[in-house]
C-alpha cells in the first residue's frame, strides 16, 4: 500500500511539474524553474570566461556570430508567427532579472573582498573615539582616542595622532595608545590618521573620523513662523500686521540637559523692546513650543525689526534663532530681504554674561 501511494504521489508531482515547450509543443517536466537555469548558466559563463582564451580566427569568431544571430531571429519570428510574443517578453524579463541578480552579487563579492583585503592590508585592529566634557569659558571639548596597532615593541614604537592636521602624541596603555585633545566646540574635527614610529621606520593608517562638536554636545533650536501678514505706511511708521504660529523646537543631544525656558523677542535695530514667555508643550529630550501671535508691529521707517526665539538651558546657554525680519526704508517701503527663507537657519550662541559663543556669518548664505 506504501508503495502504491509512493507511486502515485511521484505521478502527480510529475504531472504538476509538466509544461508545453513553446517552439515544438512536446511536453516536458521542470524539475528545476527557468529562472534557477538561467541564474547558473550565467554564473557558470561568467566564470568560464574568466579562463577562456578569446578566439583570433575572425572568419570563425564571425560565422558563430552569424549562426548565433539567425538562431535568435528565426526563434523570434516563429514565437511572433504563432502568437507567443508573450514568452519573448517573458525571457527577456527573466535574462535581465538573472543578470541583475548577478551584477548584484558580483557587487556584493568584491565590496566583501575589497573590505576582506583593507582589513588585511590595516596595521590596527580597532579604534575608539568619543567626544567628552565641554570647557565653555573657552569654548572647547576633549576628543578622547584609542587605537590599537596590530604589532607594536613596548618602550620603542611611538603613536602620533593627527586631528585638524595637527599631530598629537600619544600613550600606551594596556596594549592600546590613548590621547586625549582639547579643540574648539565650535569647529569641524577631523581625525586624518595615525602614525607609529620606531626609529627611522614609520608606518601610517588613514582615518576618516569627522565631527561637528556643536552639533554633537549642544541642543539644536530651530524656529519656523507660519501664517500671513498685511502692512501699510503712515505718520513715519510703517505697521505689519502678522498673524500665525510660531513653533520652536529643540532636539536634545550629547550633553543632557534637563529643562529648558523659550521667549519671544522683539529686537528694533539690534535693542530688544520686547519679550514673551512661552509654555513648554514638548517631552523627552525633543521638545516642542507653540505660540500664537495675532498682533501689529509698529517699524519706524529707515529701521529693521526681528521677531526671535530664545532658548535658554540648564547650562545657561542662550540660543537665539531668527523667526522674521522686517527692513523699512526711509520712504517707509517695505525692502525685500535677500536672505528670505534661510533665515531661520540663523543662530546666535551666547553665556549667561552676555558674551556670544557662535554666530551664523550671513556672508555665508548669500
Amino acid at each position: 500500500m506504501k508503495k502504491l501511494i509512493g507511486v502515485w504521489m511521484s505521478a502527480l508531482l510529475l504531472l504538476s511539474a509538466c509544461s508545453s515547450v513553446p517552439l515544438t509543443g512536446r511536453k516536458q517536466v521542470l524539475l528545476v524553474s527557468d529562472q534557477e537555469v538561467l541564474s547558473a548558466s550565467l554564473t557558470q559563463y561568467t566564470d568560464y570566461m574568466k579562463t577562456a582564451t578569446k578566439s583570433t580566427s575572425k572568419n570563425g569568431s564571425a560565422m558563430v556570430a552569424r549562426v548565433g544571430k539567425n538562431i535568435a531571429d528565426a526563434t523570434e519570428k516563429y514565437l511572433k508567427n504563432n502568437g507567443l510574443e508573450s514568452e519573448i517578453k517573458q525571457m527577456e524579463n527573466r535574462l535581465s532579472n538573472s543578470i541583475s541578480m548577478l551584477q548584484s552579487n558580483q557587487s556584493a563579492a568584491i565590496s566583501h573582498m575589497q573590505e576582506m583585503m583593507e582589513k588585511e592590508a590595516s596595521i590596527i585592529t580597532y579604534t575608539d573615539f568619543s567626544l567628552g566634557e565641554m570647557n565653555l569659558t573657552n569654548k572647547s571639548f576633549v576628543l578622547n582616542g584609542s587605537v590599537t596597532p596590530k604589532e607594536h615593541q613596548p618602550g620603542l614604537t611611538e603613536a602620533f595622532l593627527t586631528v585638524n592636521e595637527t599631530a598629537y602624541p600619544m600613550e600606551l596603555t594596556n596594549g592600546s595608545y590613548t590621547v586625549q585633545v582639547s579643540l574648539p566646540l565650535f569647529e569641524e574635527v577631523k581625525v586624518s590618521k595615525v602614525e607609529f614610529h620606531e626609529g627611522d621606520i614609520v608606518r601610517t593608517e588613514t582615518l576618516t573620523e569627522q565631527w561637528s562638536p556643536r552639533y554633537e554636545l549642544l541642543p539644536q533650536v530651530h524656529g519656523r513662523l507660519s501664517g500671513s501678514g498685511r502692512g501699510s505706511a503712515s505718520n513715519g511708521i510703517y505697521t505689519w500686521h502678522r498673524e500665525g504660529e510660531i513653533r520652536v523646537s529643540i532636539e536634545g543631544k550629547g550633553q543632557n540637559i534637563d529643562e529648558y525656558f523659550v521667549s519671544i523677542i522683539e529686537e528694533l535695530d539690534g535693542v530688544e523692546v520686547g519679550r514673551t514667555e512661552i509654555p513648554l508643550t514638548g517631552t523627552e529630550g525633543n521638545q516642542t513650543f507653540n505660540h500664537t501671535i495675532d498682533r501689529d508691529f509698529n517699524i519706524p521707517f529707515g529701521s529693521t525689526l526681528e521677531l526671535l526665539a530664545e532658548v535658554v538651558d540648564s547650562n545657561g546657554l542662550h540660543y537665539r534663532v531668527v523667526l522674521e525680519h522686517w527692513s523699512v526704508n526711509e520712504k517707509g517701503e517695505n525692502i525685500e530681504d535677500d536672505l528670505f527663507g534661510v533665515r531661520d537657519l540663523f543662530e546666535k550662541i551666547s553665556d549667561a554674561d552676555g558674551n556670544i559663543l557662535y554666530e551664523t556669518n550671513e556672508d555665508d548664505y548669500k
